[in-house]
């Protein structure tokens, strides 16, 4: 042990006396380290971290419900319905507890004060199943959690700091959460958010709560599958016996219930993580992905560093010489030198954390959307994985110049001094050199595939200018109102919408792109059956008159719908483009009869062709789909034609874009009744946004990641040259004197600096087609060997290195042979 203090102290004598080096290598270790910090911060909260306050995570289960699908093969959905959760709770021994979790948004008071709260729905077994003991008062319990019983809440502890003071007089307080009143008996601990990453503010009995977020038919029927159901393990029990013992007890009670379609269901049990799996989302595939970015990133980093060692070796070759002499064995010097590149991982490290701080902010809102503010992404799980990082980085970059320092010939040191360069240390600089190009260009590649899938995403024609429009939604049901006074709502909303400056259209919609879209059974005049898409379908929308124009699209055959229509007898339609072609192909569809709903005797007749626009997903296929008109406050034709439930949504188009004008829209909806429900206004644009994010995160990320690697590896190519034009001045100095010209001079420099460069770029082009190969199923409207993105990415790589090699040999063309000869 007091021989390893010595070594520290030696080596941090040592350090001390060679400032810009440790700046430089502290500096290149802090990007690298700092990027993989940041990156296990998010995947440490995607798919390791046990959520907060939840005893033995381990042994909870999210249940995941799998069917065989015709022509799809299997689906995989977490919702299910409360008599399916019932089946589970009462039929599954290998549960010790089973619990329900419903996330969902409601309104928070009324009128102009109202808000907008996160609720999840549970059952009064969700706080026993997680293990968790409240903060303050306590958790509702089964008499609580009943149909009719008295409203009581919970509430998350950052809600209890912001909106009720964090006053312990604030148990007993009442809110008012959509149409009922809630005493609030608990507050959860700091930290807790439930098995989601994203906690709510309330927490809510599903029983006494059912009617503020679905119908009461939920309770009995198998259809409503709204709700999500964790477990708790009993001791012992194995995941795959207990999802065996699961699918038995579910397809028993199917079995008894007029469901019997659903005794095809298997239980599947996953952790708790819900990134995890079974089904593991786009957005977390990218993630891992972007992990291992961060890691090539490191190594980038790791061989710059051990260039730079290898070179602080060269010049410390008499030093080390003389220390050999002195009678030091080769394992001291090695250890020293292993501890000198530790103590800078170390401090390496130190700086990264700085630079994870900085970072994860910016990494939190692109990877973590949504992500509770309770929810720490660095903790001591990212401090040790940062100091265990560390040691392997000083170990990883000082191992090989280390061995090679310590294994000096002890005569030919002390006559050549730190001038002598032989030709393994070349090839070894050489190496490292291209590793680092090699990765470089592996990671810039991925950037140019996934920056490209970006652009081919964003210029999708999604049929809709979602720039420019907002929807807005109100919780009628949370008013108490039925379908009638809820149209009757949105309809004296919509009015109002139209006298709000700066809009230019507005319309009441059932069902919206990107939103709800409803289906029924629909048959066509002289059809047999209709064309079977991928997509399913057909659907439809019940709208008001002006819905085309407000989300510009363009009625391109016939006419749209007009005031009289829903008002007199006659039942009319507009079908999409996708649904004339393929219905009617080369026939004039207008006049048509449609069938819809229940009454297959009446004619709904074709009046116009709509241009297609989105479903619900940016890149999908061809969709059926056509609409109905809605006029009044029973629904008008779409009511009598199929039964409607009400309208869900108004569409306002503006002038401006739509989110600077959502607030003042918002503002003036809010104030159009004194004890209306909060309104919900937002663009368009934030529901197509995280239909995007799995591509921006890759372009992002990648980017940022690739750019980062080029700056390191640009110092890499300008810190050899530089050093080899040190090591040859005297032979430089000679050929200037000989009659060589700069140009020549900066060309020999140049391709000795540029040989490793064009070496790593070819083995980086193998690597990048290695990679597009394995990301494919993450890229759209690019090949993963798209020859522009190689081609352009190789350009500018070997441009850069240009750059950085022409520095140096511009100085050694400059180099005055006298003064070169004279130094010698």
């Amino acid at each position: 042990m007091e021989t390893l203090i010595q070594d520290v102290r030696y080596a941090l004598r040592g350090l001390a006396r060679a400032p810009g080096f440790v700046g430089a290598v502290v500096v290149t270790l802090a990007l690298g380290i700092g990027a993989n910090t940041t990156m296990f911060g998010v995947l440490d909260v995607l798919l390791l971290r046990p959520p907060a306050h939840v005893e033995r995570a381990d042994r909870i289960v999210r249940a995941y419900f799998r069917r065989p699908v015709r022509g799809e093969g299997l689906s995989t959905r977490p919702n299910t319905s409360l008599p399916a959760y019932e089946s589970l709770r009462d039929g599954a021994p290998p549960f010790a507890s089973v619990a329900v979790v419903r996330p969902t948004t409601m309104s928070l008071g009324r009128g102009p004060e109202a808000r907008q709260v996160a609720v999840t729905l549970v059952t009064h077994t969700f706080f026993p199943t997680l293990g968790v003991a409240p903060a303050l008062g306590r958790f509702f319990g089964a008499d609580e959690d009943r149909v009719g019983a008295q409203g009581v809440a919970v509430v998350s502890y950052g809600f209890w700091q912001r909106r009720l003071g964090g006053d312990r007089a604030a148990l007993g307080r009442a809110l008012q959460i959509g149409r009922g009143t809630y005493t609030v008996i608990g507050v959860a601990p700091s930290g807790f958010t439930g098995v989601d990453l994203t906690g709510p503010d309330i927490w809510l009995p599903v029983y006494a709560a059912l009617e503020e977020s679905i119908p009461a038919i939920a309770l009995t029927s198998r259809d409503y599958r709204w709700v999500r159901v964790i477990a708790r393990l009993r001791d012992g029990v194995r995941a795959q016996d207990a999802g065996a013992l699961a699918t038995l007890a579910f397809r028993r009670a199917a079995a008894a219930s007029e469901r019997r379609s659903d005794t095809l269901y298997s239980v599947l049990l996953g952790p708790v993580q819900a990134a995890r799996g079974p089904s593991v989302t786009s957005d977390a595939k990218v993630s891992l992905w972007i992990g291992g970015v961060a890691a090539l990133v490191l190594l980038v980093a790791c061989a710059n560093v051990a260039n730079l060692l290898l070179t602080r070796g060269i010049r410390r070759r008499r030093e080390i010489a003389i220390r050999l002499g002195l009678g030091a064995g080769r394992n001291q010097v090695l250890r020293l030198l292993v501890v000198e590149s530790l103590l800078l991982g170390l401090a390496g490290g130190a700086a990264a954390l700085l630079v994870a701080i900085w970072g994860s902010a910016l990494v939190r809102g692109l990877l973590l959307p949504g992500l509770s503010d309770d929810t720490m992404v660095l903790d001591w799980r990212v401090l040790a994985f940062t100091g265990g990082l560390s040691l392997l980085s000083g170990l990883l970059a000082g191992a090989a110049p280390a061995l090679r320092s310590s294994r000096a010939d002890l005569s030919h040191a002390l006559r050549s001094g730190a001038r002598d360069v032989t030709t393994t240390r070349v090839r070894l600089r050489g190496a490292l050199l291209a590793t680092q190009v090699a990765f470089t260009l592996v990671l810039l590649v991925g950037a140019g595939l996934f920056v490209r899938s970006l652009r081919s995403v964003q210029s999708l024609d999604l049929g809709v200018s979602a720039d420019r429009v907002l929807r807005a939604q109100v919780d009628t049901r949370a008013a108490g109102l039925d379908n009638r006074a809820s149209n009757a709502l949105y309809l004296r909303l919509l009015e109002r919408a139209r006298t709000i400056p700066g809009v230019e259209h507005a319309a009441a919609t059932v069902g919206s792109p990107f939103g709800t879209n409803l289906g029924t059974d629909l048959r066509v005049s002289g059809r047999d059956s209709l064309p079977q898409l991928p997509t399913g379908g057909p659907f439809f929308n019940a709208v008001t008159p002006e819905y085309f124009a407000a989300l510009g699209m363009r009625i391109v055959l016939g006419r749209g719908f007009t005031a009289a229509d829903g008002q007199d007898s006659a039942r009319v339609t507009v079908v999409g483009q996708t649904f004339a072609r393929l219905v009617w192909p080369g026939e004039d569809p207008i006049g048509k009869c449609l069938y819809v709903g229940d009454d297959q005797t009446t004619c709904v007749q074709v009046v116009g062709v709509a241009s297609n626009a989105r479903l619900s997903e940016l890149v999908e296929g061809p969709v059926l789909q056509y609409y109905l008109p809605v006029a009044g406050a029973n629904a008008g034709a779409a009511g009598d034609i199929i039964n409607v439930d009400g309208v869900t949504d108004l569409l306002i188009r503006t002038r401006s874009p739509a989110r600077d004008a959502a607030a003042a829209v918002q503002r003036a909806l809010q104030g159009t009744e004194p004890n209306l429900p909060y309104v919900l206004v937002e663009s368009l644009e934030e529901s197509v946004a995280p239909l995007q994010r799995s591509w921006r995160m890759g372009a992002t990320m990648f980017s940022a990641f690739g750019l980062l690697a080029l700056a390191i590896a640009a110092v890499g190519v300008f810190g050899v040259t530089a050093y080899t034009v040190s090591q040859r001045t005297r032979e430089i100095g000679v050929r200037i004197a000989l009659g060589a010209q700069p140009g020549g001079v900066v060309r020999l420099v140049l391709m000795q600096g540029l040989r490793a460069a064009v070496a790593g770029a070819a083995a980086g082009l193998v690597g990048a087609l290695v990679l597009g190969r394995a990301v494919a199923s993450l890229l759209y409207g690019v090949t993963p060997a798209d020859p522009l993105v190689f081609g352009a990415v190789t350009a500018v790589l070997l441009a850069v290195a240009v750059l950085a090699a022409w520095l140096p040999a511009r100085r050694a063309a400059r180099v005055d042979p006298i003064i070169a000869l004279q130094a010698e």
